[in-house]
């Protein structure tokens, strides 16, 4: 998408869906966002942006505090889109093998959008150049998603339903299983878009080996 392009669709977010107007927080963050992909993230500036969002550039600064810090903020809401899917502290899980499915789901759904393939080939291209862009994805992305499933598998392990003593492994090696092929396809450009069965398909097969591992003992016999 081409810079005028973004620029449209940066004004238009100013709206939210009641007819009232977004916080220039999220203004910024979707003109951010668009500038990142369009220019990468070394000659994305901050001029460019704050001129995006059709804000001056102190006030990008006064909600982000710099180029990484705007970066992070961008993975990191994509990040709570995953954890808002993870049943808080206290409510009731049901079925595990239900909710980790609409975990994988959601988690699938946001890293083969267009936009996540896009953001992750920026990663991979300029981490060399710019060694906080590597840091700051990996903190404000992967890292808390990850922590968030840990602090749910920890839950389970406690009460019994499954036995995951390494909480935090356990759910890293989940995400990974749910990635996977489709991920490294996307990422290459191979196939897009994504069967809705290649999800359904990857998604039972991970949850269900996920559950197999982790079953009590009792549970098994």
């Amino acid at each position: 998408m081409g810079i005028s392009r973004a620029a449209t669709r940066a004004t238009a977010t100013i709206h939210d869906a009641d007819g009232g107007m977004a916080s220039k927080r999220d203004v910024i963050l979707e003109a951010a966002t668009q500038v990142f992909l369009a220019r990468g993230y070394g000659s994305a500036s901050m001029d460019a942006i704050a001129k995006q969002a059709g804000v001056s550039k102190q006030t990008v600064y006064a909600h982000f505090g710099g180029k990484a810090a705007l970066f992070g903020a961008i993975v990191q809401a994509r990040s709570d889109s995953i954890a808002d899917m993870i049943p808080r502290p206290g409510a009731p899980v049901g079925d595990p093998g239900e909710a980790l499915e609409a975990i994988a789901r959601r988690f699938l759904t946001i890293v083969l959008s267009p936009e996540a393939v896009a953001r992750f080939r920026v990663v991979m291209a300029e981490s060399g150049r710019f060694p906080e862009l590597a840091r700051v994805f990996y903190d404000s992305g992967p890292k808390r998603a990850t922590l968030a499933l840990a602090e749910f598998l920890g839950r389970l392990d406690e009460s019994g339903v499954l036995r995951v003593p390494d909480s935090q492994l356990a759910a890293g090696q989940f995400f990974a299983m749910v990635r996977g092929d489709l991920f490294l396809r996307n990422l290459l450009g191979l196939r897009q878009p994504t069967d809705a069965a290649d999800v359904d398909a990857v998604v039972r097969h991970a949850v269900g080996n996920f559950i197999a591992v982790h079953r009590p003992s009792s549970a098994a016999e």
